[in-house]
């Protein structure tokens, strides 16, 4: 609930009360018991925090500190996941120097993912393979039937 201040034109007094949000233009005053026009304090919104570390934490209104468990998580998976794609990108570029080619044949097994230079009979069969495709993508073309301009 917001907070809400009020200023008494009759005994000048200054208070402050909690109430349900909706159109507040006046309270009683605590002294004299005459509507108090309400002021604007700029007070403004705030955050309430947990009193100690131990404590249960409320909702705080900070994102990170509401939610440190999948927010968190999902950053550090995040962080490991392209350091896990930089070492691999690493030991590619060495592969590569190695056999002076941008080709590489990948080695899977359990737990570990290698590379190495493909070497110019594979290049050769490589590139076989790729024209065949090509190729048979072509006289695929060719042979359907185009409708009438």
């Amino acid at each position: 609930m917001p907070l809400y201040a009020f200023e008494c034109q009759e005994c000048l007094v200054r208070f402050e009360r909690t109430l349900k949000m909706g159109d507040h233009t006046t309270h009683p005053c605590p002294s004299c018991k005459d509507d108090a026009p309400r002021i604007l304090d700029q007070q403004g919104f705030g955050f309430g925090f947990a009193a100690s570390a131990s404590a249960a934490p409320a909702n705080t209104g900070v994102h990170a500190d509401d939610y440190p468990t999948a927010d968190r998580a999902v950053g550090k998976s995040a962080e490991s996941r392209w350091e896990v794609i930089s070492d691999r990108e690493k030991v590619k570029g060495e592969a590569r120097k190695q056999g002076e080619t941008h080709a590489l044949i990948r080695h899977t097994g359990p737990g570990f993912i290698d590379y190495e230079p493909m070497s110019d009979v594979g290049r050769n069969a490589r590139r076989k393979l790729a024209k065949a495709a090509v190729d048979a993508a072509k006289v695929a073309r060719q042979g359907e039937v185009k409708p009438p301009r």
